[in-house]
């Protein structure tokens, strides 16, 4: 029972420290809290609403859990770590003690952005599935059905699906899941080029770099415009595809065992490289106009900023290259799958 308590009280003393900075740091209050609302059951709540709920169900998910965890918490190990270093200035920080304190830094940042993203995709699935079946007698003029409604429910649906593993991953971590984390990055240029992509740190890549995508990208003639954007989604869902590969073991910076199955086993970054393509879609009209248009200055810009977005992915794939690569089995697995990102080419 003491063990038990160790880990659970300590567990929970990180999650509200987690909760309170989101919730009462003013940097993080604009894009943390935020509303939302399910038009067909006309319900409105908010972030706060769904962290309460979620750290409740997590407080109570994790007493049978670490009922029957052998091990001492991360959470545990971090805080008696704190101990040994308070009583001995000297003392020397073990593996273990690092590994613990990277995997909460990446979970207390990554998860909180999960779980807005994960939110904000349900309720956009919920409304966009109501108006979808709400006009569906539209659907006889498949292009405008599929602009309005047909579009985005999928889109959305597909980004769900990817989200929610990474969501469960950062929440769920045991030993009988198989998902344990076996080592965390900890070189500071890998991380920043991980979190220069996600809030709120790229909002000051874009301001350098910029973002011209749009959330639908649309061309003159339908046919076209029907390929390419069904082209776009089946991108998207190879992404998709991925992330359900990974199981629970999504997650950024860290390796928790190694995955083979499809699409990894037949390129080594098939999220990279499909979430890509479907940018140079998105981006494609705006470059296409310019280009119509004479605009040779716009079009370097826009093709200057989408060439380094997908400069900083192929980044982020080396970096986890160069992480994995520390793991036996990851070199075997390169030894079976050649290529990073093109069967046969590369």
């Amino acid at each position: 029972m003491k063990h038990f308590l160790k880990n659970y009280l300590s567990t929970i003393f990180f999650i509200f420290i987690v909760y309170f900075f989101y919730t009462h740091i003013h940097f993080y209050q604009n894009f943390f809290i935020k509303d939302f609302y399910i038009k067909i059951i006309n319900y409105h709540f908010d972030t706060i609403f769904i962290y309460k709920w979620i750290i409740f169900s997590y407080i109570l998910l994790l007493i049978p859990f670490y009922y029957k965890e052998e091990k001492k918490s991360k959470a545990r190990i971090i805080i008696e770590y704190i101990i040994k270093k308070n009583q001995n200035i000297k003392y020397k920080i073990k593996k273990e003690e690092l590994l613990s304190i990277l995997a909460w830094l990446v979970k207390s940042f990554f998860a909180p952005l999960m779980i807005i993203w994960l939110t904000t995709n349900i309720v956009n699935i919920a409304n966009n599935s109501y108006y979808a079946i709400e006009n569906i007698n539209q659907i006889t003029n498949f292009y405008n059905y599929f602009n309005k409604y047909l579009f985005f429910l999928i889109l959305w649906f597909i980004l769900f699906i990817d989200i929610i593993f990474f969501t469960l991953w950062y929440l769920l971590e045991s030993k009988k899941l198989n998902n344990t984390i076996k080592s965390v990055d900890t070189n500071i240029i890998w991380w920043l080029v991980v979190l220069m992509c996600y809030p709120p740190f790229n909002t000051y890549t874009t301001q350098i770099i910029w973002w011209y995508s749009s959330s639908f990208p649309h061309f003159n003639n339908e046919y076209i415009h029907i390929t390419l954007n069904i082209f776009l989604l089946t991108l998207m869902s190879i992404y998709a595809r991925a992330s359900i590969s990974l199981w629970l073991k999504a997650s950024n910076l860290t390796n928790r065992w190694i995955i083979t199955k499809w699409p990894y086993k037949y390129i080594r970054h098939p999220a990279y490289i499909t979430k890509n393509l479907a940018w140079w879609i998105w981006w494609l009209p705006l470059l296409l106009s310019n280009i119509y248009i004479w605009n040779y200055k716009m079009f370097f810009i826009v093709f200057l900023s989408l060439i380094t977005w997908s400069f900083i992915y192929y980044l982020r794939a080396i970096t986890e290259e160069n992480h994995l690569n520390k793991d036996k089995d990851y070199l075997e697995y390169k030894k079976k799958v050649k290529y990073k990102f093109i069967p046969k080419i590369y």
